[in-house]
């Protein structure tokens, strides 16, 4: 079937299994523009190993259209990397990204899940074969699995030895270890043949995973009992920390669906909201609680704030309880101590819960990327240096402690656009807390090269990105 497309070849500048291979194509929105693009268009990742080009129809599905051709040697980080590319080159909307693909080639969108659980608003798949252990931690993706029960490959019950060593299971087996591990948002539908090609010409398939995206609710994770983690499609993390006596919602993220009726799934105890700092992507639901505690110090950016990211919220900032440092706040059974680590903004706060052994900190350090001390008003990186100094000291007796940042998609990889990482799985810790002291020290030197970063709403003059082993900050260069 002829198809109306705008399309451009994507050239990979070398990687793992796909170097020196013109193995993409790139199919786009008819007469795309960012300025038509609102929050963006979606982009669909078709995998196949057969060679065969497939046409989008770009009218009824205007979308980013990626084919990928893969073999044997394909690594999905070759592909995540080469995804990241376009995502900065291109107007796409990433809440919106889908994958698909058929037979041996599904075993890469398999592979993908488990690796990036964030990463797919939506997935559909006929056959292939992955790791049952891997797989389960798409727990939240939904997905569409055809079953190719009598694939030659791998049947959907069966299960065979990748080119690799590694046992794999088939599409069946996948699909339920997924529902074991509770993904309630899974189809499975026997289709005994179905090929790429008829994947997409699905009509049935192809609506379903088009109006799914990752702005639909929040994602619900247990870290231990009395302890949960909560997150949103703009990677924006909050807690909920139960008492006897009340349940502390530490911070409340950025999506648009109301945050209290999925803390109503976890707890039924009455609701506090303890905030770390005033932005937007912390605050942005706290209308929704009666009693809300801030720092008396995030004043001055909070102003700012109304004026942008909480620009029309109906919230009482008359009503905010202060919070100075070494307050402890009483759930009934459990208290939740406040420690003061102003930079990334005035009032910055860590919430450090002795009773579970757990230090919320926000983004007074970063999530494992970096911190941001460049928005107004700022302050010097060596009273920053100093402020952290005293995390340092305490972190000393607390070496079983987790850090649970604001961000924290953040620790085991990085967003799209990110120009360098510390490390694959840079987990916050002190060793974090100690390389970013060495960082302030040493950030306006030659010994750190610096990314020169433009203005922005959020900062009226350029400022730099630098990094210092697992550690990475942005400041502007009166601050060093």
């Amino acid at each position: 079937m002829e198809r109306k497309t705008n399309s451009s070849e994507v050239k990979r500048p070398g990687g793992m299994g796909m170097e020196n291979k013109e193995m993409t194509y790139l199919g786009k929105p008819v007469d795309w523009s960012r300025e038509k693009a609102g929050d963006g268009y979606p982009l669909l990742l078709y995998v196949e190993d057969d060679g065969k080009r497939l046409h989008w129809d770009q009218e009824k599905y205007p979308c980013f259209f990626w084919q990928v051709s893969v073999d044997k040697d394909t690594e999905h980080m070759d592909i995540a990397e080469q995804m990241r590319a376009l995502v900065e080159k291109y107007p796409v909307d990433v809440s919106r990204i889908y994958g698909a693909g058929a037979g041996k080639a599904a075993n890469v969108i398999w592979e993908m899940m488990g690796a990036y659980p964030d990463l797919f608003a939506a997935v559909a798949v006929s056959g292939g074969a992955g790791q049952t252990w891997k797989v389960r931690r798409a727990s939240y993706v939904p997905a569409w699995i055809f079953g190719r029960e009598n694939d030659s490959y791998c049947p959907a019950g069966g299960q065979i030895w990748s080119d690799q060593g590694k046992l794999l299971h088939g599409c069946l087996t996948l699909v339920r270890s997924l529902r074991a591990a509770g993904n309630e948002r899974v189809l499975y539908s026997p289709k005994p043949e179905m090929t790429g090609e008829e994947l997409l010409e699905d009509k049935e398939a192809v609506q379903w995973m088009f109006v799914r995206s990752k702005r639909e609710g929040y994602r619900i994770d247990m870290l231990r009992p009395g302890v949960w983690k909560l997150q949103d499609y703009t990677g924006s993390s909050f807690y909920v920390v139960e008492g006897t006596r009340a349940a502390l919602v530490i911070d409340t993220g950025f999506g648009p669906e109301l945050v209290t009726p999925w803390i109503r799934k976890i707890t039924s105890l009455p609701l506090e909201l303890a905030l770390t700092h005033c932005h937007g992507d912390h605050m942005y639901h706290a209308d929704e609680f009666e009693t809300v505690y801030l720092s008396a110090k995030e004043k001055e950016p909070l102003e700012r704030m109304k004026k942008t990211m909480l620009a029309g919220r109906d919230i009482d900032y008359d009503s905010l309880q202060d919070i100075p440092d070494g307050t402890v706040l009483d759930l009934g059974g459990l208290g939740i101590e406040v420690m003061e680590l102003p930079g990334h903004t005035p009032g910055s706060v860590l919430f450090i819960d002795h009773t579970h052994k757990v230090i919320f900190t926000g983004d007074a350090i970063g999530s494992g990327q970096m911190v941001l001390l460049q928005l107004a008003p700022v302050i010097s990186l060596q009273e920053y240096k100093k402020n952290l100094e005293r995390l340092y000291e305490r972190l000393e007796d607390m070496d079983d402690y987790v850090l649970l940042g604001g961000h924290m998609e953040q620790e085991g990889g990085y967003p799209f656009g990110t120009p360098y990482n510390p490390s694959p799985y840079n987990p916050l810790g002190r060793e974090v807390v100690q390389d970013m002291m060495e960082l302030c020290d040493i950030f306006g030197s030659d010994k750190v090269k610096k990314e020169e970063l433009p203005p922005d709403r959020m900062c009226e003059e350029p400022s730099f990105l630098g990094y210092f082993g697992k550690a990475g900050l942005c400041a502007r260069s009166s601050q060093f």
